[in-house]
C-alpha cells in the first residue's frame, strides 16, 4: 500500500495525482495543453508544484463534452508518455476506451485510471493482462457507469455509501478472478456529477469515507473545483473553487486517504506542509 501515513510522527502525505488534461472542453481546463509543446509544460509544472503521478485525460468527461474517437485520443498523449517515462515520472491514463488503455500500458504506464470502473469486458481483458504485476486500475463508481455523467441520478445522502459498497463488492470480485491481484486495486467512490446534482450526495461520502477505506483501500477521491463544492457555496465558478478544494483535500488527507487527484497539487501541499507543522 502506498500512503505516507506515518502513525508515528502523525504527518500526512497521500500520494498526489496531477491532472492534465488534453482536452478541448474540460469543464477546469478545457483547451488549454492541446499541443504538444503545452502538455509537457503543464506535466512539469504539475510535478514542480509536487504531483507525485501525472495523470493523463484526453477524453473530458464534462457533461457537455463531445466525444472522441480512439485515434484522436492517442494521439493527444501518445508522444508525452514515453518523453515523461524516461524521465522517471509516474503516469496514470484517465481512459475508458480498451485500445487507449491497451497502448498506455504497453507504453509502461503506472496505473489506468477507469470512469466507468472497467464495467466493460474488453476493458478487463486488457488489464488482465497485466495481472500480477506492478501496474495499478483505479475502480471508480459513478451513478450510470457510462462514458459520462447523467444529469439525474438515482442517489440520495441516504442510498449512496450501500449503492458504492455493492458496486465495488461486484467488480473486486471480478477482476480478482480475472487474476487481478488486491494489491493492484485502487477504488475511487467518484464525487459531483458522478454522483449526483445534489451537493449533499457527494457530502456525505465524505463524511462516511472512513466506512468505504474498511473495506476498500487504498482509495483515491477527486474532489478538485468539483460543481459540488461551488453549489454548496451559493453558485460559485470553476476559478473561485480553489479553497474550498484545498479544505476538501486536507480533510481527506487527514482521513488517510491514500491518493488525491488535483489540478492544484502546490495548495495542496502547501496546505499538508502548515497542518502538519500545527501537529508537532
Amino acid at each position: 500500500m502506498e500512503s505516507k501515513y506515518d502513525l508515528n510522527s502523525a504527518t500526512y502525505s497521500p500520494t498526489i495525482f496531477g491532472v492534465l488534461n488534453i482536452t478541448e472542453d474540460s469543464f477546469s481546463d478545457g483547451g488549454k495543453y492541446l499541443t504538444p509543446k503545452a502538455s509537457s509544460e503543464k506535466a512539469d509544472s504539475l510535478l514542480v508544484q509536487g504531483a507525485d503521478v501525472v495523470d493523463i485525460g484526453a477524453q473530458s468527461s464534462n457533461i457537455q463534452a463531445n466525444l472522441v474517437g480512439f485515434e484522436t485520443e492517442w494521439m493527444r498523449m501518445k508522444d508525452l508518455i514515453p518523453d515523461l517515462l524516461a524521465k522517471g515520472v509516474r503516469i496514470s491514463v484517465d481512459s475508458f476506451q480498451p485500445k487507449v488503455i491497451a497502448n498506455s500500458l504497453d507504453a509502461g504506464v503506472e496505473f489506468i485510471n477507469h470512469i466507468r470502473g472497467f464495467v466493460d469486458e474488453e476493458s478487463v481483458r486488457e488489464i488482465s493482462k497485466y495481472a500480477g504485476t506492478n501496474r495499478k486500475f483505479i475502480v471508480m463508481y459513478s451513478h450510470n457507469h457510462a462514458n459520462r455523467p447523467g444529469a439525474q441520478s438515482h442517489l440520495t445522502p441516504q442510498n449512496v455509501i450501500f449503492e458504492i459498497v455493492k458496486f465495488f463488492r461486484e467488480r473486486k470480485k471480478v477482476l480478482l478472478n480475472e487474476g487481478i491481484t488486491q494489491e493492484q486495486l485502487i477504488f475511487d467512490p467518484g464525487m459531483g456529477f458522478f454522483l449526483s446534482p445534489d451537493f449533499q450526495v457527494s457530502f456525505e461520502v465524505l463524511r462516511r469515507i472512513q466506512t468505504l477505506k474498511e473495506e476498500f483501500s487504498p482509495m483515491m477521491v477527486s474532489v478538485t473545483k468539483k460543481s459540488f463544492l461551488g453549489n454548496a457555496l451559493g453558485g460559485l465558478k470553476v476559478d473561485e473553487r480553489e479553497i474550498a478544494t484545498v479544505i476538501a483535500e486536507l480533510y481527506l488527507s487527514i482521513q488517510n486517504v491514500e491518493y488525491i487527484r488535483t489540478h492544484e497539487p502546490k495548495n495542496l501541499k502547501q496546505a499538508l506542509e502548515i497542518w502538519n507543522l500545527l501537529r508537532l
